[in-house]
């Protein structure tokens, strides 16, 4: 690898390879398309931990309001925070960010919001107007502020923790390679984090944003989508076992992992209620979306009632692009997170 630069944040790295002063040096980031291979070569290794991650996330993404759209928005909106610091190279720690009274964004376009978040204007509009209802955000003139409620609402305390839990076992595999360098352990990846929140959190929603959008796509909604996503770490849980116990072979990719898991047939599937205790999302709520993924055939019940992935789903194809985009896109998270900690000028003492 090349001799290191001092970078403040990934952002700025293409804009100063073009100043004629940073012509003939060479600059050492990591590159995604590798860390991808590498990554995807260990894909049994690290998804149990995602895959908790996410769920933990989505889980309470939903409790806080009960209903992923309006979080959805929420998120959007401070990331346009995070985006506001980083464009004047501020970078708060995750007690400065929280602690602030007020944070505002200089005005909102709720067509700019439909188009990137897929949702209709006007139920952009109806959230926005829930979001004030729930004295969240209000207005003045064109800007928009957050009251100090967002630092108990959004406060990512647990996802912190499993965060630091997945990318410590990342950087163990990536440190293998004689050019990463050493890996960290959980307490420096959180501390890191702390130290350098906005920037890390505004890297973690310009993953996942896309992420939920991508997602609510697909299935309509992201109710669905959680509960079909309940039933696939069900499936994976009983997969991993097997595989631990080689039983099964373990996955080399995660094109592997993937077409594994589809065709992986569990002893037991799971059922609605653990589905909805799991989820957090009502039962009711649950059963109509069960129906629902069994009627466009992407997932079966059996003669227990219990749900399992079906293993050619409707849309297979777009459903493995999905997979696969997804995988492409957590590289990059991971290379951003790891260049900030190794290749930047952000240290923790």
């Amino acid at each position: 690898m090349s001799k290191p630069i001092d970078l403040k944040t990934v952002k700025i790295f293409e804009p100063l390879k073009k100043k004629p002063s940073f012509e003939n040096k060479i600059f050492n980031t990591f590159n995604s398309d590798e860390i991808y291979e590498i990554l995807s070569n260990h894909s049994n290794e690290t998804v149990n931990l995602w895959f908790k991650l996410q769920q933990a996330w989505c889980n309470n993404a939903y409790n806080t309001f009960k209903d992923y759209d309006s979080y959805l928005i929420l998120i959007y909106l401070v990331n346009q925070v995070f985006q506001k610091y980083s464009d004047r190279f501020q970078y708060l720690s995750y007690e400065e960010f929280y602690e602030k009274n007020e944070l505002v964004i200089d005005k909102i376009n709720l067509i700019e919001i439909s188009k990137e978040l897929n949702i209709p204007k006007e139920t952009i509009r109806r959230k926005v107007n829930f979001l004030q209802t729930q004295n969240i955000i209000f207005r003045k003139g064109k800007a928009i502020y957050f009251n100090n409620v967002i630092s108990r609402i959004q406060r990512p305390a647990n996802s912190k923790k499993m965060m630091a839990n997945f990318l410590e076992k990342t950087s163990q595999i990536l440190s293998k390679e004689n050019w990463f360098g050493k890996s960290y352990n959980k307490e420096e990846i959180e501390q890191f984090i702390d130290r350098y929140f906005t920037i890390c959190w505004q890297h973690w929603f310009r993953m996942q944003i896309p992420f939920l959008v991508r997602h609510r796509t697909f299935f309509g909604d992201l109710e669905t989508w959680n509960v079909w996503g309940a039933i696939g770490i069900s499936q994976f849980t009983d997969y991993s076992k097997q595989v631990k116990s080689r039983v099964v072979e373990d996955p080399r990719t995660y094109a592997d992992l993937y077409l594994h898991l589809l065709r992986h047939t569990p002893k037991n599937g799971i059922n609605a209620s653990s589905i909805s205790e799991i989820s957090k999302i009502p039962r009711a709520t649950v059963i109509r979306k069960l129906k629902y993924l069994v009627k466009e055939k992407l997932v079966v019940k059996n003669k227990k009632l219990e749900y399992m992935l079906l293993p050619s789903p409707k849309n297979i194809k777009s459903f493995e692009q999905n997979y696969m985009h997804n995988q492409k896109h957590k590289a990059g998270f991971v290379t951003t997170i790891f260049d900030l900690m190794k290749n930047s000028s952000f240290k923790v003492e």
